[in-house]
């Protein structure tokens, strides 16, 4: 992430109504504009907020044996803070993101404990982690928080709804439930025979449990079947031999990962090496230096993501992703996964921000967001519904977009539209476009 000084960043959209402390005439230039610095705005007695800034911070797994670009998240957010600053900032304030504080992947519970004690910021952004141990830290503080969803700590239940976690597409992962996700590639690919590979960790094995539910609800359909599944694998392994050996042995046709981008590159490798012809689900390597480097070796395999892809047709290319490519080269980000989370959770923090009004606070933030029920971050979402179902249920209908690799690249599958949708609760996948 790049940082001068204090990493003075700035956040998008319109210039907006609202107030600060600063006080001066209207100068002829400044005339007209919304949300100048010359105008009056209300004065806002919250951490991190003085007459001028809009403090943040965030946390990341910066230093990780995995290879995830977790720093890249802040970058996403010094993108679309720069933008929104361009415009006037928010209520006649800058949005600073001060710090990105590195949990080194183990020491997430007290880095978070950290920022709730120092009590300097207004909200935490982005959250990048690996794992999430400090999430109930941050609910108990009521700190707006927003971050990267892959760990089951950012889901509430109708007890605990965890209201101030926001994912970057809701916060309900319904991890352990049938997902049409892997069902769906199988039925693109051609697929019949799957292997489930995953780490004898809590969320590995949640994640296969989806894995294994989608094809026993909708694999039938299409005598799809998982022939080998392994589950026991211990983190960080670089031997999968004889599991590829077991999945050829089964007549396997597509692997299907709970694991890193290390360990699918490893697969894949075996894959090769044994000369089994199957090719992958990768729900998390929406990563072009990766393929730069290891296309080849999943040619053929499918990528899933939840928000509109770089690859998007221009004719149909949504306003936030044309700002987010727009604002990532004026601030020299780096363009990953991770980094376009990053600007999601930005989003929507500044449109909840802009919601609560110029005399805001950060329970009127989070009420705000949770008063949305069509979020769409200018067309980069197919929608989420924080009012009724981001924190404690999964979305419906089910949205994403599905990649297919070819030659190192990706591309979309649907021309019908951005996202492909399914009604998760349905007893067939009958797709539906955005």
């Amino acid at each position: 992430m790049k940082k001068v000084g204090i990493v003075l960043v700035t956040t998008a959209f319109l210039a907006l109504v609202g107030c600060g402390n600063s006080s001066g005439d209207t100068t002829a230039e400044d005339e007209g504009k919304e949300g100048s610095k010359s105008e009056e705005f209300a004065a806002v007695d919250a951490p991190g907020v003085t007459d001028t800034e809009i403090r943040v911070e965030g946390i990341a797994s910066i230093t990780n044996p995995v290879g995830i670009a977790a720093d890249t998240a802040g970058d996403g957010v010094d993108a679309y803070f720069e933008m929104v600053n361009s415009e006037g900032g928010v209520h006649g304030r800058d949005l600073v993101l001060s710090d990105v504080h590195d949990d080194q992947l183990a020491n997430n519970s007290a880095v978070a404990k950290g920022v709730v004690d120092a009590d300097s910021a207004f909200a935490v952004l982005p959250i990048a982690t690996l794992l999430f141990t400090g999430a109930d830290q941050l609910v108990d503080a009521g700190i707006p928080t927003f971050g990267w969803t892959i760990n089951p700590e950012w889901e509430g239940s109708e007890d605990n709804p965890k209201p101030n976690l926001f994912g970057q597409s809701g916060s309900f992962l319904c991890l352990g439930c049938a997902t049409p996700g892997p069902t769906y590639t199988a039925q693109l690919g051609d697929r019949s025979k799957i292997g489930l590979l995953g780490y004898n960790v809590p969320q590995s094995t949640q994640c296969l449990e989806s894995w294994r539910a989608s094809f026993d609800r909708w694999g039938g359909e299409s005598d799809i079947e998982v022939v080998f599944e392994d589950g026991s694998l211990t983190y960080g392994t670089t031997d999968l031999s004889v599991q590829v050996q077991k999945m050829a042995d089964a007549g396997a046709d597509m692997a299907m990962t709970c694991m890193d981008n290390n360990a699918a590159v490893t697969l894949a490798k075996e894959m090769k090496k044994q000369g089994l012809d199957a090719i992958q689900f990768l729900p998390q390597a929406y990563d072009h230096e990766l393929m730069g480097e290891f296309g080849d070796l999943f040619e053929d395999s499918y990528v899933m993501i939840s928000f509109a892809p770089l690859e998007t047709p221009e004719d149909s290319k949504p306003e936030g992703l044309e700002n987010y490519e727009e604002w990532m080269e004026k601030t020299d980000g780096e363009i990953t996964e991770n980094s376009m989370v990053g600007w999601l959770n930005a989003d929507l923090f500044v449109t909840g921000l802009r919601e609560a009004g110029p005399d805001f606070s950060r329970q009127s933030v989070t009420d705000a967001i949770n008063s949305l029920d069509d979020y769409r971050a200018e067309g980069m979402l197919p929608g989420v519904n924080w009012k009724e179902r981001g924190h404690t249920a999964r979305s419906n209908p089910d949205c994403n977009s599905y990649m297919l690799i070819k030659d190192g690249e990706f591309e979309l599958v649907s021309s019908k539209g951005v996202f492909t949708c399914f009604d998760p609760e349905a007893d067939t996948l009958e797709a539906s476009y955005e």
